[in-house]
């Protein structure tokens, strides 16, 4: 898994930094030969000159990281594939050595302090760019209980003719920005409902936020870079489109989900498998961490927020279902165990019904897609609470890991009582691991990835949703099955089809496709559009939409490389 490759790559280079500033502090050359004088015959000293003074041996000082060995000294062509591979290897050296030094988030962080190494005028000019964002609220829209059939783009009749329109949308679909957004590989990625901007928040695996006005104006020209191999073309050069900031927004570790601020679109929400969840207020320019595990290895795979903005549902590693309460005087952190502990255990998506946010659904490695109805887990008596855990200040108030926790067992037995029957109102087995699962924007369809190269839809009626008792299994399954790759291997994100938050559309996705392609599918299955340009040289495997423009997507794949698509007269 990425995160086990990653904390055991910065362990072995973090030993091996060790080793080789400890062989420097003797006197030994690594590659196996003494730098230490031999010690001169007593029988016949000899004066020492003067001007050749012994130096002292290098102090072992393992923050300067890796030396850079001349390639002419070693008979090396400027041009060979040697030095190439020895100048990559020398780079992720140090950027593993940067990494392992990064500090760890505070709890609350000026947004100032969390861009590395910022250019003059950096700083200034990403705060003023988030305070005006939060001068004009831009609040999600959510469905109502009175919205028809109709409404929600669910009427038999409609769909050909609403499938039409969507592929109106997307004519004409042309390439209209392409920047390096964050350094490493894109994991996650979202975008900002506001209409007269394209704002792109991408995630990438070693904690960072890339912060991106995709059609904003140019701010310099610079080298073009090779998405494959890092290397730099020094003959061609292109336009650095739109303006980009990078701020360190969790420590070291890949960010996996983000959700803007849906009361007002004034702040965004990150996870990351750094154990936390953090909430980036853009009025007040602050970072703030709103929960953490205490066990580092427990990762949150994912997170979802209710529609108050207020509430959100956390899954981790470990099979554990986590609610966490932000309200001043609620803040309650409560897991429960919801899959047995194993490799298998790990929920790797959830998502919240905007329509009836009681009911999530969870896609677990164990093959499942499950949905919850929630309200039956406040019914479970509470677990034993953890040992007390205050901030560096000592102010437990300020605590942000949980408050109880309820095992595996307990959350089972509840499951066979007759009053616990509501908790699981569904499931449905895939043929591998489920990667993800959405709820649409209208809370009746269901959206799925799996490694069994199916993307699923349910499509669910609100009348079977009301009822408090599981749903029979011939009314739990998929309406759709749309055959598409997702044997993405260990270098590359997982694959995970997402919906547009659109609602002037029928509901539609877009997904990433092996053969270096954008996907937009709606909901019926039906491909609208598949997007690619000869610049696109890496599969897009994070994928985005506009909530507000249904024609602008977006595509991020493994250098952190942006791609933002629209129709041609948009």
């Amino acid at each position: 898994m990425d995160d086990e490759d990653n904390d055991y790559e910065l362990e072995r280079q973090k030993t091996i930094l060790q080793n080789r500033a400890l062989l420097d502090s003797l006197g030994l050359d690594p590659n196996g030969s003494s730098k230490i004088p031999f010690a001169r015959s007593t029988a016949s000293p000899k004066p020492k000159p003067a001007s050749k003074k012994r130096k002292a041996p290098p102090t072992a000082n393992i923050d300067e990281g890796p030396r850079r060995r001349s390639g002419r000294l070693a008979g090396l062509e400027a041009d060979s594939e040697t030095l190439k591979v020895r100048m990559e290897d020398e780079a992720k050296e140090r950027e593993v050595l940067r990494v392992m030094n990064r500090k760890e988030r505070e709890k609350v962080m000026d947004v100032g302090k969390m861009i590395e190494e910022p250019e003059e005028g950096e700083v200034e000019g990403l705060e003023k760019y988030l305070k005006s964002i939060s001068l004009s609220p831009t609040p999600r829209k959510y469905p109502t209980n009175s919205d028809s059939n109709k409404d929600a783009y669910a009427d038999n009749d409609s769909v050909p003719t609403e499938v039409a329109r969507l592929k109106s949308a997307f004519k004409n679909m042309e390439l209209k920005a392409n920047a390096k957004v964050t350094e490493d590989r894109v994991f996650s990625m979202v975008v900002h409902p506001m209409r007269s901007k394209t704002l792109v928040f991408v995630g990438d695996k070693s904690g960072q936020l890339g912060i991106w006005d995709a059609l904003g104006a140019p701010e310099e020209i610079v080298k073009s870079e090779d998405d494959t191999n890092g290397v730099k073309e020094e003959q061609e050069e292109e336009t650095h489109e739109g303006r980009v900031w990078r701020v360190q927004a969790h420590a070291r570790s890949a960010i996996t989900s983000m959700k803007v601020d849906p009361v007002d679109g004034s702040g965004l929400f990150t996870s990351s498998y750094d154990c936390s969840l953090r909430h980036l207020n853009f009025s007040t320019l602050k970072s703030s961490e709103l929960f953490s595990f205490q066990d580092e290895n427990t990762l949150v795979t994912h997170f979802d927020l209710l529609p108050n903005g207020q509430e959100a549902w956390i899954t981790d590693r470990y099979g554990g279902l986590t609610h966490c309460d932000f309200r001043e005087g609620k803040k309650e952190r409560r897991r429960w165990i919801v899959q047995d502990e194993g490799r298998a255990a790990k929920l790797g998506g959830v998502s919240v019904n905007p329509l009836m946010p009681h009911l999530i659904v969870t896609a677990g490695n164990d093959q499942h897609l499950r949905l919850w109805d929630v309200r039956a887990l406040s019914s479970i008596k509470p677990g034993s609470l953890p040992s007390p855990v205050t901030d560096t200040n000592g102010d437990a108030d300020n605590d942000t890991h949980i408050t109880s926790e309820t095992p595996y067992e307990e959350v089972s037995k509840y499951m066979q009582s007759k009053k616990g029957q509501g908790l699981l109102r569904a499931s449905w087995q895939h043929g591998k691991s489920c990667s993800s699962a959405y709820w649409d924007p209208w809370g009746r369809r269901v959206l799925t990835t799996s490694y069994d190269d199916k993307l699923r839809v349910w499509s669910l009626q609100p009348a079977s949703l009301l009822l408090s008792t599981p749903l029979s299994p011939s009314h739990f399954q998929p309406s759709k099955q749309v055959p598409h790759n997702c044997q993405t291997g260990r270098w590359l994100t997982i694959l995970r089809a997402q919906w547009s938050l659109n609602m002037d559309y029928m509901p539609h996705f877009t997904v990433g496709n092996m053969k270096r392609s954008l996907d937009v599918v709606a909901a019926n299955g039906e491909k609208i559009a598949q997007l690619w340009n000869d610049v696109v040289t890496a599969v897009p495997a994070a994928t985005a939409s506009h909530p507000s423009i249904v024609d602008h997507v977006l595509g991020g794949n493994t250098s952190g490389r942006i791609q933002l698509w629209g129709a041609g007269s948009s």
